[in-house]
């Protein structure tokens, strides 16, 4: 494929003109080679298994110049799916090599259209409205970087996994609440293979291996409670044994239980205790898509930082980086982990905020200010043009403070405020976040599992609310920080499609945050009960 790839580039490059129009000054590709393994059981029997084998190329075409090129507010929108190279992305996987060249073909041919249309749109757009990046390098120029990374992948043992989803979504089975669940199993093996006109070829391999238990209560007054449980690695020795999941799966069990008796709130502002978890996500929402620099370039983002560069926008004891570089922490892999970008940048160390002042962004090549260097962040998935994304971000705090002394200063919080409880938020299992200018700067946490906690440090397990805040007023209530580390191993979404991303984080006290409800569609009971309810409930015949 590296092969194939580098002698259609310079085919591409040498060949293709339009007479009358530019020529490319750049071009490049970047494969991806996946296989994807997924086995899906629920109560004891298999309902998917599946073997996808897929190919696909992103080819990025330039024209003009690395001064001034195509591309226009950061690329955040070069993600049209009515484009005709849209229908060019998937390339042949197998046979002769020629189905892979004439893939390569009409791809690039339809990107190089599609290019020159966009440089002659975005000269014309000049006539009328002034570009206020205009004196910024379009495209910056890199070193060539050659490094073949081939790995085998560790095999999948379908057979292993087919029981392990059977087993253990078959004791779900003894769980008359949960009255729907799924156990799966997936593997993602996935090569890139990155081609450039100025000489990189890199070749990197990565699997992510993933366990999932969905659970999904209703209890008799008609609330559904959903929990996933679910371990994303890149090592399948760090999946858990059977003996150890299923502990899980009761245990979560035991915890909706728990929810689903607890007292629902409606709102609350007030002082919150967010777990590592569920404070890493807040970050990652409110600040981090925040310092993506290729937002800079757009006049349609908010832009919420542009202008705070050495200025104070988290508390002196808090210091934020993103290290893709970073492979594990501690015994745990990281999904974030990349060596090289999707421009063929080598990943580096993104020091973000240093004790509080803001000191740089997320970067691709594509220039934010003169003197620009990327720090390798491009990412994207698919067709998607990529932009700044984070990799591994990690928070970490000077000093500090343990369970127990974050818990007083949570309560000296409640006192001070005068206010009936404060809120512990233990469990969040996903967030959005809004950064253009017409929409609202804010943010939301889907929260799992809270509790209140009273003056006297008693705790309260509540359920129906969200975490919600806008960016600044939610980071300048930060009052302490944890000294525990915890990993968040999960995928985010943006302009550039799903990426992996690891989020590593301490337990943050606010001195307020504002919770909303959660949306809610009761539901009726089922007209009968599930088939191995019991004997009694199913006319005295025993359907196990």
């Amino acid at each position: 494929m590296l092969r194939v790839a580098a002698q259609e580039l310079e085919r591409a490059i040498a060949e293709m003109r339009i007479p009358g129009y530019p020529r490319p000054f750049y071009l490049s590709y970047l494969i991806r080679d996946e296989e994807q393994w997924r086995i899906q059981a629920k109560y004891g029997s298999v309902i998917h298994d599946t073997y996808d084998r897929r190919r696909s190329a992103f080819a990025d075409v330039r024209v003009g110049s690395y001064r001034s090129d195509q591309i226009r507010e950061g690329g955040l929108h070069d993600n049209d799916k009515e484009a005709e190279s849209y229908s060019y992305v998937d390339l042949p996987y197998g046979g002769q090599a020629q189905g892979l060249r004439h893939g390569l073909w009409r791809l690039t041919d339809s990107r190089y259209r599609e290019a020159v249309e966009s440089l002659l749109e975005k000269r014309s757009h000049a006539l009328t409205y002034l570009d206020p990046h205009r004196n910024v390098p379009s495209f910056e120029k890199r070193e060539v970087v050659v490094d073949i990374d081939w790995r085998d992948f560790p095999s999948v043992d379908h057979d292993h996994w087919t029981r392990f989803v059977e087993r253990a979504s078959k004791t779900i089975r003894r769980f008359e609440a949960i009255k729907d669940s799924h156990v799966e199993f997936e593997a993602d093996h996935s090569c890139r293979i990155f081609v450039n006109t100025e000489g990189s070829r890199l070749v990197q391999c990565r699997p992510i291996w993933s366990l999932e238990c969905y659970l999904w209560m209703l209890t008799a007054e008609g609330n559904a409670f959903p929990w996933t449980i679910k371990h994303t690695v890149t090592d399948p020795e760090e999946l858990p044994d059977e003996k150890t999941f299923l502990r899980e799966i009761r245990e979560a069990v035991s915890t909706l239980d728990r929810v689903s008796r607890a007292p629902t709130i409606r709102s609350f502002c007030g002082p919150a205790l967010l777990e590592p978890i569920p404070a890493g996500l807040m970050i990652h929402e409110a600040v981090g898509h925040r310092l993506e620099g290729n937002r800079l370039l757009s006049l349609e983002e908010g832009q919420t930082f542009r202008d705070s560069t050495g200025q104070m926008i988290l508390p002196r004891f808090l210091s934020m980086r993103d290290d893709p570089r970073m492979e594990r922490l501690n015994d745990r892999s990281l999904i974030g982990h990349y060596r090289f970008d999707d421009e063929g940048v080598p990943a580096q160390s993104a020091d973000l905020v240093q004790s509080g002042r803001l000191k740089g962004f997320l970067t691709t090549r594509t220039g934010i200010r003169r003197g620009h260097r990327s720090n390798g962040h491009a990412r994207s998935r698919y067709h998607q043009r990529p932009i700044s994304r984070m990799g591994v971000l990690v928070v970490e705090a000077a000093d500090g403070l343990g369970p127990s002394e974050l818990k007083q200063v949570l309560l000296e919080e409640i006192r001070r405020k005068k206010v009936p409880f404060g809120v512990r938020i233990i469990e969040a299992s996903s967030g959005e976040t809004a950064t253009d200018a017409y929409n609202f700067q804010a943010f939301l946490g889907e929260i799992n599992l809270a509790a209140k906690v009273y003056p006297d440090g008693r705790e309260e397990l509540i359920r129906g609310v969200n975490f919600v805040g806008t960016p600044l007023n939610g980071i300048h209530s930060i009052v302490a920080a944890g000294d525990r580390l915890e990993i968040d191993n999960g995928f985010c979404g943006a302009e550039s499609g799903y990426v992996p991303v690891s989020t590593i984080a301490p337990a943050l006290v606010l001195s307020e945050l504002e919770l909303q409800s959660k949306p809610e569609s009761p539901f009726t009971q089922f007209s009968m009960p599930m088939p191995w309810a019991g004997p009694e409930k199913t006319g005295g015949k025993d359907l196990s």
